[in-house]
């Protein structure tokens, strides 16, 4: 029994310090906290009282399926709308990490469809939308802004927003850079991202059209994880603030 007990407190440790030293490894953090959910369900919870139980297991149950439905979610709507693209006259790139002044995979995914979409259509206004974070030396839209002059989009085609912190701003502040008459408004994000763009278009009373880039191999699962927790966190999020409204009638 107290092998046992110092084994997972050991692997406890280790993964709290890791997750310490690396607090963006989101792998680590998931790990970490099922892990310490389940030393605790094993030691304090299985043996207890039954209805605590049982309600313990019911959330943990709930949680799970929240989850599958959010990613099941996700992946519906890019297999139903990733091909549907239509010809915009401002498109809106939405701003991701930054590795040093580079933009890092994620947004470079970002960048090259949209350089892929400016051939197709070079008379497109490309809005690159996003502020500089803590940990970034210059702003998104600036290594943004960059990255397209060096693949040949001109500095005319490109508007920075610089403001932004968050999804829900880009979308808030970039549509206050083009002109009310502009109707085709088009948003490039990757595709793990997008239902959760759409989301906050909604709530905005926004129309846009989405424009998928794919996601690095090497990060979907971590980032696909990731989204359906938000996605989860939004939804749940927005159903308080619904409940919370005063009756109109």
């Amino acid at each position: 029994m107290i092998f046992k007990v110092l084994f997972n407190l050991i692997i406890v440790i280790s993964l709290g310090i890791y997750k310490y030293i690396f607090p963006s490894s989101f792998f680590i953090n998931i790990l970490f906290f099922v892990y310490l959910f389940f030393i605790i369900y094993h030691f304090f919870i299985l043996n207890s009282n039954k209805i605590f139980k049982a309600i313990i297991e019911t959330c943990f149950t709930i949680g799970v399926t929240l989850f599958i439905i959010s990613l099941g979610t996700i992946i519906t709507d890019i297999h139903n709308s990733k091909n549907l693209e239509l010809k915009n006259d401002y498109i809106i790139i939405l701003g991701a990490g930054l590795r040093g002044n580079k933009p890092k995979n994620v947004l470079k995914y970002r960048l090259d469809k949209a350089i892929d979409y400016y051939k197709r259509y070079p008379n497109t206004i490309f809005i690159v939308s996003g502020g500089q974070g803590k940990d970034e030396i210059i702003s998104e839209s600036k290594a943004m802004k960059n990255y397209l002059l060096s693949h040949s989009i001109p500095k005319n085609n490109i508007i920075e927003e610089n403001k932004s912190t968050t999804t829900l701003e880009n979308l808030i502040f970039s549509r206050k850079l083009i002109p009310n008459n502009i109707k085709n408004i088009g948003v490039i994000s990757n595709d793990f991202h997008m239902y959760r763009v759409k989301f906050f278009a909604n709530s905005l009373n926004y129309k846009i059209n989405p424009i998928y880039a794919k996601t690095p191999l090497k990060s979907k699962v971590s980032l696909f994880s990731r989204e359906a927790l938000a996605i989860i966190y939004y939804s749940l999020k927005n159903i308080l603030l619904i409940q919370k409204e005063p009756n109109k009638s």
